[in-house]
């Protein structure tokens, strides 16, 4: 009784937590402006009564944030092409409830599976799936279907090109200058660690910590201005880059390979670091045990449940279930942070019902109507991060002006009442397929992602017996574990946090794993690496470790069984330095 008292009081507390966001308001800001921009245009070509329609389509234009203008020019033009599509499907179907349902099913596990695939970033493909579901309620309360589409265009595109013209004005060159910041500091504590005095333990965790940072840079840093730099701020931040991956690699080598020399050259280090191509990434988001694939399944499957459950209870049109559904299931996060977010959800909108029948007591129209509109976006973005049940607290009313001005001839207590039934529908839902579907699904993730790292390494081992570690393709092969590595991180953590019973020991299977790896990556940079490490042995020994695992699955296997694997294969393959 005292644990289980123990766990409700910490899970209470983390339901009420407001968590610190410095500097958020920025952020808000920076969202505001491109609102405003879209909801302006949208009003001058369309008339005011189809402005505040376009606010759903301009918060396309705040995804991928952290992203380099390079890179995002790329990600946001997919994604207004992808959303003016999905607007225009769900604007023709809404009045089919068959149709609807398998189209916004089918939207939401095609959008989730590609942007986690090929993306990744927050706030997710949520917008993707809410702009269809509110473009297929337009058409029903009298708005035609042909000036929804026009307004989901003229909204995304208008915001994104704004978004990109505030980042070039405002944070030139923010986004990469903040990952090379992090790398220095994680290399920086790596190396100036006494060897004599600190753990093991501790020694692996600032390796590990210091090699995904200058790995993640490197991304940001390709992303930004590609494998060919040629302005003179950008060929200092590569530089730099290249100059703490050098030093990363000569502590290994001194540490693992003694004796061995560092041949290192820029041209090389250009070749290597960076992110894998999209078929890569698209090819691993397919993968039935990836985390994009979990994630798609779980959305869809709740969008489905939603619709089906408002369709048959006869609550009325499933756009705003659907809603609530994309907004819950959209962060990648465990079970637990979830359900928090669907309990946000019903509180949030409990007293977010309360505030909007005190904006409308004022009779607000018109410009007024816009200006409290844009008020509320500002609290949204604000909050949205410090607490999620604080931030719905102006979502809701924010959507019931946009509800309300779409049905202007029905009570709002009768509007206010069906979003209240019907958010509590999704957030059910949600919570439903959360707990329901794939409990175990965590372990199969775990599972096939070291798998997939494993086999990275054992494609690596091959190239450096065969000598061609310096080829296209062993430099593919090194990128391609250096990011496996990143997402053997991010799944393991995650993961745990669901079943950390199941996965306690995963640990130390990573930081065995990241161990060899490492080793093996720094011999590709000595001067005669397949005279480094015996490489051939190593792969051998890998290659029946990995033939004697059960396939990939929900069955737990013994990760120490694994690691002790790894360290004798990193051993085999190190003495032929004492031989």
């Amino acid at each position: 009784m005292r644990l289980a008292a123990e766990t409700i009081n910490r899970q209470l507390l983390a339901f009420a937590e407001i968590k610190p966001a410095p500097g958020r308001w920025k952020f808000a800001l920076h969202v505001l402006a491109i609102v405003i921009v879209a909801i302006t245009l949208v009003g001058v070509l369309l008339g005011p009564s189809m402005a505040l329609i376009g606010i759903i389509g301009a918060f396309i234009g705040f995804i991928a944030q952290s992203r380099p203008i390079r890179s995002r020019i790329v990600i946001l033009a997919g994604l207004d092409i992808t959303y003016i599509v999905c607007v225009a499907v769900g604007a023709l179907v809404g009045s089919n409830p068959v149709l609807l349902t398998l189209v916004l099913t089918l939207i939401a596990l095609a959008t989730v599976l590609g942007y986690n695939s090929l993306v990744g970033e927050p706030p997710g493909a949520m917008f993707l799936i809410i702009g269809p579901a509110i473009a297929s309620y337009l058409p029903t309360v009298g708005v035609p279907a042909g000036k929804v589409i026009l307004v989901g265009a003229i909204s995304s595109i208008s915001a994104s090109a704004t978004s990109l013209l505030l980042q070039a004005v405002t944070q030139h060159r923010h986004a990469e200058q903040d990952a090379l910041d992090a790398a220095e500091t994680a290399v920086r504590a790596y190396l100036d660690a006494d060897r004599r005095i600190t753990p093991r333990h501790q020694l692996a965790r600032l390796r590990d910590q210091a090699y995904g940072g200058v790995f993640a840079a490197s991304m940001i840093l390709e992303d930004a201005v590609g494998r060919e730099p040629r302005r003179r701020e950008w060929r200092r931040m590569n530089a730099e880059l290249r100059r703490m991956h050098l030093a990363l690699v000569q502590q290994v080598v001194t540490v693992h390979l003694p004796g061995r020399e560092v041949v290192v050259s820029g041209v090389d280090q250009r070749r290597y670091l960076g992110r894998p191509d999209a078929s890569y990434l698209l090819r691993w988001g397919l993968s039935r045990s990836s985390l994009p694939w979990l994630a798609a399944r779980r959305m869809a499957a709740a969008v489905l449940l939603a619709c089906v459950v408002s369709y048959g209870l006869h609550v009325g049109h499933p756009y705003w279930a659907t809603m609530t559904t994309a907004l819950v299931m959209s962060v990648t996060a465990d079970r637990l942070a979830l359900t928090h977010r669907a309990l946000h959800r019903v509180v949030g909108t409990i007293v977010g019902i309360g505030l909007f029948f005190a904006i409308h007591a004022t009779h607000p129209t018109g410009l007024v109507v816009l200006l409290i509109a844009l008020v509320l976006i500002f609290f949204i973005q604000l909050l949205s991060v410090r607490n999620y049940a604080l931030s719905v607290l102006f979502v809701t009313p924010m959507a019931l002006l946009i509800s309300t001005a779409g049905s202007p001839y029905r009570p709002v207590g009768t509007i206010a009442g069906e979003r209240l039934l019907e958010t509590v529908i999704g957030a059910a839902c949600s919570v439903l397929v959360i707990w329901l579907a794939g409990r175990r699904a965590p372990i199969a993730l775990v599972r096939r992602q070291f798998r997939r790292s494993l086999r990275c390494l054992e494609r690596l081992l091959l190239l450096i017996a065969d000598g061609q570690q310096g080829t296209e393709q062993g430099y593919a092969a090194r990128r391609d574990l250096a990011f496996e590595q990143l997402q053997c991180s991010r799944i393991l953590q995650l993961a745990q946090t669901d079943l950390p019973k199941d996965l306690a020991d995963w640990d130390l299977l990573e930081t065995s794993l990241n161990e060899a790896s490492y080793v093996v990556l720094a011999a590709c940079w000595t001067a005669d690496p397949p005279h480094a490490i015996d490489a051939e042995q190593m792969a051998g020994i890998l290659a029946r470790m990995i033939a004697a695992l059960p396939p990939v699955g929900t069955q737990a296997v013994d990760a120490r069984l694994i690691a002790g694997g790894l360290q004798r294969m990193l051993a085999a393959g190190k003495n032929l330095n004492s031989s």
